[in-house]
């Protein structure tokens, strides 16, 4: 992948297809989950590369974009990625944030409305720290972190750390996207293991300052102030953010569409039927191709 300083961070990022530009924010708080071993996602799959030019990239303290103990907000991030897209000569794309991506999204439909051609709102919602069920024992790890510092609350976790719980957070659509998710949980066990003290510690505080990011933000008492096209995609099986994060979304954006995945746990896009409704409304509202300069 490519890289381009972003705000004075260095992030990787990848661009395929020609057309109208769509940025894929994605989820996740980053950290060493992110950056051990390869994140497998298929952005560039979904939509007609002929039509649209798919832009996917790694936020920062992610992936293999660049890590920095800094403290930022989730509206540095949404600065994160309108700048990327300055960088590549884009001034208008569609956004597609999928959960904690989509808070970012929300984020910069509200900073930059004048940049943003359409928003995608996948399996997310407008505040996904209160009352989630990921997100207040996030908010006390941030606490205990700011009270004890950083490398001592590191120490008193390290051992979790290299050896997290068995299993995924949640179900997936075929047989195949399952064995694909226990190869790698297994792989990143052993990378965990063999990680040094030193990189666990830059990667684990990295996700740390990522969780601290979206805390006190809630997109609730703005959300009539986005006024472009709209399309959220949810599960109504969906274990890890609610459907009903995404069916408030409906209700306070006016023009929104909903479109509700029976069945679908969390990685909503992953189940066909998400996939085939998210690529019919991006084609119904692209305009005119731009090009990267």
């Amino acid at each position: 992948m490519p890289r381009a300083t972003v705000n004075g961070l260095d992030v990787n990022y990848e661009v395929s297809g020609t057309g109208v530009p769509a940025l894929f924010i994605h989820g996740g708080f980053g950290g060493p989950g992110t950056t051990l071993v390869p994140q497998n996602r298929n952005d560039a799959e979904l939509l007609p590369s002929d039509k649209v030019m798919t832009i996917s990239y790694d936020r920062r303290n992610a992936g293999q974009s660049e890590y920095d103990k800094s403290h930022y907000t989730v509206a540095d991030l949404a600065a994160d990625a309108r700048a990327l897209l300055a960088h590549l000569g884009i001034d208008k794309s569609i956004i597609v944030g999928s959960s904690m991506g989509g808070m970012v999204a929300q984020q910069y439909a509200l900073d930059y409305p004048q940049h943003v051609e359409a928003l995608a709102l996948i399996n997310t919602g407008t505040n996904l720290m209160d009352a989630t069920p990921f997100g207040p024992a996030m908010k006390n790890a941030v606490k205990q972190a700011a009270e004890m510092g950083d490398r001592a609350f590191f120490d008193s976790r390290k051992d979790a750390l290299r050896d997290p719980p068995a299993g995924g957070l949640f179900t997936r659509p075929t047989p195949e996207a399952e064995e694909q998710l226990r190869q790698r949980n297994e792989a990143l066990k052993i990378a965990l293991q063999e990680a040094s003290d030193n990189d666990l510690f830059i990667y684990s505080t990295g996700m740390l300052r990522n969780q601290e990011a979206f805390i006190g933000f809630d997109y609730a008492p703005r959300l009539s102030e986005i006024k472009m096209p709209v399309c959220i995609v949810h599960g109504n099986a969906d274990s890890v953010v609610p459907f009903d994060y995404g069916k408030a979304l409906h209700q306070g954006i006016p023009q929104s569409e909903l479109f509700e995945i029976e069945g679908a746990n969390h990685g909503v896009l992953g189940w066909p039927d998400a996939a085939d409704a998210f690529r019919d409304w991006v084609v119904r509202n692209i305009s005119t191709p731009q090009a990267v300069s």
